[in-house]
C-alpha cells in the first residue's frame, strides 16, 4: 500500500519501474483504495436501490388499495352516514366513526411489523464490520408515516361522503 500525495501517474510509472527491477516475470497490477471500497460496497449499493424501488412500487399498490377499501367502505354505509347527519352527528363525528376501522387495522399491522423488521434488518447490519444500532425512533418514525398515508388516504373518501346531502342518500329509501 502506498500513500501518493500529487501527481498519481508519475508515482505509478515510478512504481512500475521498480517492480519491473524487482520482479520482472510477474505483471504490475494496481488498484486504488477507494475503487477497492467501491466495488465491495457496489452489492448493497444496488440492494439499497432495489429495495427503495420495491418500496415506492408497494407504497403505490397499497394507498390505491386502502383508497379503494375506503370508496367501497363509504358507498356501502351512505345511507347510515345520512341517518346520522339528519340525527344530528357532526363532521368530527362522522369521519371519526369511518377512520377508526381503517386506522385500527394499520395499527395492527405496524405492531406485527416492528419485531419483523426489526430481526431482519438487524440480521443485516451484523454482517458489517462497524455498524450502527437500530433505535426506537426509526420504528416510531415510520409508524407515524404510514399512520399520516392512512389517515389521508382514508380520510379523503370519508370526508367526501360526510359532507354530502343526506337527503341525496335517503331519498329513495
Amino acid at each position: 500500500m502506498i500513500k501518493i500525495s500529487d501527481d498519481s501517474q508519475i508515482a505509478i510509472n515510478a512504481i512500475k519501474e521498480k517492480w519491473q527491477e524487482v520482479n520482472p516475470e510477474f505483471p504490475f497490477e494496481y488498484h486504488f483504495l477507494e475503487q477497492t471500497y467501491d466495488d465491495l460496497y457496489q452489492s448493497e449499493i444496488r440492494a439499497g436501490k432495489i429495495v427503495t424501488w420495491g418500496m415506492c412500487i408497494a407504497l403505490f399498490i397499497t394507498i390505491i388499495g386502502l383508497f379503494a377499501m375506503a370508496r367501497y367502505s363509504t358507498e356501502r354505509r351512505t345511507k347510515e352516514i345520512g341517518v346520522r347527519k339528519v340525527n344530528g352527528a357532526r363532521l368530527t363525528d362522522i369521519l371519526i366513526l369511518l377512520n377508526k376501522d381503517f386506522l385500527r387495522w394499520v395499527v395492527i399491522a405496524f405492531m406485527l411489523a416492528i419485531p419483523i423488521s426489526w430481526y431482519i434488518v438487524n440480521g443485516w447490519l451484523n454482517n458489517f464490520a462497524y455498524r450502527t444500532n437500530l433505535s426506537w425512533w426509526v420504528f416510531a418514525l415510520a409508524g407515524g408515516i404510514s399512520l399520516s398515508i392512512a389517515i389521508i388516504t382514508v380520510s379523503f373518501q370519508t370526508y367526501r361522503a360526510a359532507i354530502r346531502n343526506p337527503v341525496e342518500a335517503l331519498r329513495y329509501e
